[in-house]
């Protein structure tokens, strides 16, 4: 199943579904009319619907307000203009994406012409394929390297990001049984900031206004913290702050 936010559609995708629907002149609507129909017909609830026709029918619809709600693998192969992606590009290349402060996704394809040319010229490089990431701190300029090891069938992996205020690059690298290294492929470059409250602690000790403003953002009603990768260290340095005095 897979779920749509209604109103990030287009209009040719709302006319779409209005034809499926079968709505009658939907091809004069704009598209406030098509929204309008659509929402009498379909359980529409905070502005989502279930597009796969397979699975929608009258009493088998679930509905968010995201589109990032996909609790299965389908995919919305009936809209106009969505493709399946291809497991194998012509190019071989790897990119990064950051997903929160602390962790990164990072897919890469290594093509059909670069696998004969490194079975060509040692098959054994194949065998050893890692993820190689650079993090570089910001302030220094310090640089550390560590390798991730994946399989020559992989073409995604979670990255952690252990560190504020570094920049983190990838590079797709294979080795064969002699050591011979080589990098097929490098990523551009994605920066994790460093939160200003990480570095300025003085201020919300010296606040209690200030302080108590930002922490009730981030407690539950239950007087628990939110799963927030920022609070342990800031938690830590007040703590810290507090002990030298």
């Amino acid at each position: 199943m897979i779920l749509v936010n209604m109103d990030s559609l287009s209009i040719a995708e709302l006319r779409y579904l209005a034809e499926r629907e079968g709505i009658e002149d939907f091809d004069t609507m704009d598209q406030e009319d098509l929204l309008d129909e659509l929402s009498d017909i379909l359980e529409i609830s905070d502005g989502a619907f279930n597009v796969n026709k397979d699975l929608a029918s009258s009493s088998n619809r679930r509905y968010v307000n995201a589109l990032s709600d996909f609790p299965g693998h389908e995919t919305a192969e009936r809209l106009p203009g969505v493709e399946e992606l291809t497991d194998i590009y012509k190019e071989t290349s790897i990119h990064l994406m950051m997903r929160d402060l602390n962790w990164a996704f990072a897919y890469w394809s290594i093509s059909p012409l670069t696998q004969s040319k490194l079975i060509e010229e040692d098959a054994s490089y194949l065998k050893n394929v890692f993820l190689r990431v650079t993090s570089t701190n910001d302030k220094n300029c310090k640089t550390s390297v560590y390798d991730i090891e994946v399989s020559k069938d992989d073409t995604s992996w979670n990255i952690n990001l252990p560190d504020f205020g570094h920049t983190y690059q990838v590079a797709l690298c294979v080795q064969n049984d002699s050591g011979m290294l080589i990098a097929l492929a490098q990523s551009l470059a994605i920066t994790v900031p460093q939160p200003y409250w990480t570095t300025n602690t003085a201020e919300l000790e010296e606040d209690p206004v200030l302080f108590n403003a930002l922490f009730s953002s981030i407690i539950s009603r239950n007087g628990q913290y939110k799963d927030e990768i920022v609070i342990p260290e800031l938690v830590n340095k007040l703590v810290a702050r507090e002990g030298r005095r």
